[in-house]
Protein backbone atom coordinates (compact mmCIF):
# COMPACT_ATOMS: atom_id res chain seq x y z
CA UNK A 1 0.00 0.00 0.00
CA UNK A 2 2.65 2.56 0.75
CA UNK A 3 4.86 1.28 -2.42
CA UNK A 4 1.36 2.51 -4.44
CA UNK A 5 1.41 5.62 -2.58
CA UNK A 6 4.65 6.35 -3.15
CA UNK A 7 4.25 6.23 -6.59
CA UNK A 8 1.12 7.80 -7.11
CA UNK A 9 2.93 11.07 -5.52
CA UNK A 10 5.96 10.39 -8.03
CA UNK A 11 3.68 10.09 -11.01
CA UNK A 12 2.30 13.76 -9.81
CA UNK A 13 5.91 14.91 -9.44
CA UNK A 14 6.77 13.79 -13.02
CA UNK A 15 4.26 15.21 -14.53
CA UNK A 16 4.35 18.33 -13.04
CA UNK A 17 8.51 18.23 -14.13
CA UNK A 18 7.52 17.58 -17.52
CA UNK A 19 9.41 13.95 -17.47
CA UNK A 20 6.92 12.21 -19.11
CA UNK A 21 8.54 8.86 -19.55
CA UNK A 22 9.28 8.83 -15.71
CA UNK A 23 5.45 9.47 -15.22
CA UNK A 24 4.62 5.95 -17.62
CA UNK A 25 7.31 4.16 -15.75
CA UNK A 26 5.81 5.20 -11.80
CA UNK A 27 2.66 4.23 -13.44
CA UNK A 28 3.75 0.67 -14.67
CA UNK A 29 5.41 -0.14 -11.42
CA UNK A 30 1.73 0.53 -9.73
CA UNK A 31 -0.26 -1.73 -11.99
CA UNK A 32 2.64 -4.20 -11.45
CA UNK A 33 2.55 -3.77 -8.18
CA UNK A 34 -1.74 -4.32 -7.98
CA UNK A 35 -1.51 -7.20 -10.48
CA UNK A 36 1.26 -8.99 -9.11
CA UNK A 37 -0.62 -8.86 -5.21
CA UNK A 38 -0.60 -12.44 -3.70
CA UNK A 39 -3.74 -13.91 -3.02
CA UNK A 40 -7.38 -12.43 -4.17
CA UNK A 41 -7.30 -11.29 -0.83
CA UNK A 42 -4.59 -9.27 -1.32
CA UNK A 43 -5.40 -7.60 -4.51
CA UNK A 44 -9.28 -6.62 -3.05
CA UNK A 45 -7.55 -4.95 -0.37
CA UNK A 46 -5.45 -2.88 -3.06
CA UNK A 47 -7.68 -2.19 -5.23
CA UNK A 48 -11.82 -3.50 -4.43
CA UNK A 49 -12.85 -2.28 -7.47
CA UNK A 50 -10.66 -3.05 -9.84
CA UNK A 51 -10.20 1.05 -11.17
CA UNK A 52 -6.96 1.36 -9.86
CA UNK A 53 -5.48 -1.39 -11.60
CA UNK A 54 -7.11 -0.03 -15.37
CA UNK A 55 -6.42 3.18 -14.39
CA UNK A 56 -2.58 2.56 -13.73
CA UNK A 57 -2.30 0.81 -16.83
CA UNK A 58 -4.07 2.66 -19.39
CA UNK A 59 -1.89 5.75 -18.00
CA UNK A 60 1.34 4.32 -18.42
CA UNK A 61 0.39 3.10 -21.80
CA UNK A 62 -0.54 6.62 -22.10
CA UNK A 63 2.17 8.37 -21.04
CA UNK A 64 4.28 6.13 -22.78
CA UNK A 65 3.22 6.75 -25.99
CA UNK A 66 3.13 10.78 -25.60
CA UNK A 67 6.74 11.12 -24.66
CA UNK A 68 9.42 11.59 -26.33
CA UNK A 69 10.66 9.15 -29.07
CA UNK A 70 13.56 7.72 -27.53
CA UNK A 71 15.28 3.89 -27.06
CA UNK A 72 14.12 3.67 -23.88
CA UNK A 73 10.59 4.48 -25.34
CA UNK A 74 10.87 1.74 -28.23
CA UNK A 75 11.82 -0.56 -25.44
CA UNK A 76 8.56 0.06 -23.63
CA UNK A 77 6.95 -0.46 -26.29
CA UNK A 78 7.89 -3.64 -27.56
CA UNK A 79 7.97 -4.88 -23.48
CA UNK A 80 4.34 -3.97 -23.14
CA UNK A 81 3.70 -5.87 -26.49
CA UNK A 82 4.80 -8.48 -25.19
CA UNK A 83 4.34 -8.08 -21.59
CA UNK A 84 0.85 -7.36 -21.49
CA UNK A 85 -1.14 -8.41 -24.67
CA UNK A 86 -4.25 -9.54 -22.50
CA UNK A 87 -4.51 -6.09 -21.30
CA UNK A 88 -4.14 -4.26 -24.89
CA UNK A 89 -6.98 -6.54 -25.91
CA UNK A 90 -8.88 -5.15 -23.68
CA UNK A 91 -7.81 -1.46 -24.41
CA UNK A 92 -8.36 -1.90 -28.12
CA UNK A 93 -7.54 1.63 -29.23
CA UNK A 94 -4.35 2.09 -27.22
CA UNK A 95 -3.16 -1.74 -28.41
CA UNK A 96 -3.94 0.09 -31.89
CA UNK A 97 -1.73 2.99 -31.45
CA UNK A 98 1.15 0.87 -29.54
CA UNK A 99 1.30 -1.46 -32.73
CA UNK A 100 1.15 2.00 -35.20
CA UNK A 101 4.10 3.30 -32.74
CA UNK A 102 6.24 0.33 -32.91
CA UNK A 103 5.92 0.12 -37.05
CA UNK A 104 7.98 2.74 -38.99
CA UNK A 105 5.23 4.01 -41.22
CA UNK A 106 3.60 7.04 -41.24
CA UNK A 107 0.45 7.21 -38.66
CA UNK A 108 -3.14 8.91 -40.59
CA UNK A 109 -4.71 11.62 -38.78
CA UNK A 110 -7.68 10.53 -38.99
CA UNK A 111 -9.01 7.90 -35.93
CA UNK A 112 -10.51 5.63 -38.60
CA UNK A 113 -7.75 4.60 -40.33
CA UNK A 114 -5.46 3.68 -37.41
Amino acid sequence: MQKIEYFSYMTQYYVHEKEVLEAAKAYQTIYDTVNKAGDDEAKSKLDPTGDLRKNAFRNFVFYLLISAYTNEKVDLLNIVEAMYPRELDNEELLARYVRKFLTFELMPLQEDQI
